[in-house]
């Protein structure tokens, strides 16, 4: 079934795509570590980036300050209060068994990409944009 006939029954088609991108930052978003390619295993590790308790992680500066530039490019709002939520499950690769995300206030909202499609300019909608760390 095409998306006309989806809206003539009444349904409207939302598709949500989640996009990684990796920052040319200096250190990893709530540590000092490095994060240069190519080192030795386990060496660019701390007790705030494996989840020890007790650790506490430091916001970079610099992974904010993209985030913000990024938004402003794709026409968001740029909150005031920012929040990161921790996410916890079950995954055998995570062994500290928690993620952590911007859930429920995200650096920047409610945003739009225009693209070029058979000649035809079309605005697609952000709803949120912010840092995440697996």
């Amino acid at each position: 079934m095409n998306s006309k006939k989806l809206k003539q029954k009444g349904y409207i088609v939302i598709l949500g795509l989640e996009v990684h991108a990796e920052l040319s930052t200096k250190s990893k978003l709530f540590c000092g570590c490095t994060t240069t390619f190519g080192g030795a295993v386990n060496i660019q590790v701390c007790p705030v980036c494996s989840g020890m308790p007790g650790a506490l992680p430091k916001l970079n500066r610099a992974v904010v300050e993209y985030a913000v530039k990024l938004g402003l490019a794709l026409d968001c709002s740029i909150t005031k209060y920012s929040k990161f939520d921790r996410k916890n499950y079950f995954y055998p690769d995570l062994p500290k068994a928690y993620q952590i995300s911007q859930l429920y206030a995200p650096i920047c909202r409610d945003g739009h990409m225009e693209i070029e499609t058979d000649g035809q300019t079309k605005s697609i909608g952000i709803l949120a944009q912010g840092g995440e760390i697996i």
